[in-house]
């Protein structure tokens, strides 16, 4: 999450609103977001339904989480650039839960989606 604090006004300069979502409580994640000092909203969503609205759902990716009994589902990092009318416009969609979208390569595909390349 850090990189992207770090590229959010770059993004911001582009016209960009950055917004993570977290399959995390809410709770959870405003733990997250004071201990981190970030500054972008999070959408708590720990049902998955906006990765569902979007399809990019990996049904088998399940985990157990920090304090969890029970098994949940797992979002795989994904980086999706959704235009104002909720179009995706590109995506990039880890094939491991553990790594994340290289920051510099989604502000490429940013300036390139807007014809900034």
């Amino acid at each position: 999450m850090r990189r992207w604090e770090v590229l959010q006004d770059e993004f911001s300069a582009l016209g960009i609103a950055f917004v993570a979502i977290s399959a995390d409580t809410p709770e959870e994640a405003a733990r997250f977001t004071k201990r981190e000092r970030l500054r972008m909203p999070i959408l708590t969503d720990p049902e998955l339904a906006v990765i569902d609205l979007y399809g990019v759902r990996r049904r088998a990716t399940t985990a157990i989480g920090r304090g969890r009994k029970k098994w949940r589902p797992l979002a795989v990092p994904t980086t999706l650039l959704v235009d104002e009318d909720g179009v995706i416009r590109w995506i990039d969609q880890a094939d491991d839960y553990r790594v994340r979208s290289d920051a510099t390569r989604v502000l490429d595909a940013v300036r390139d989606a807007l014809g900034e390349a």
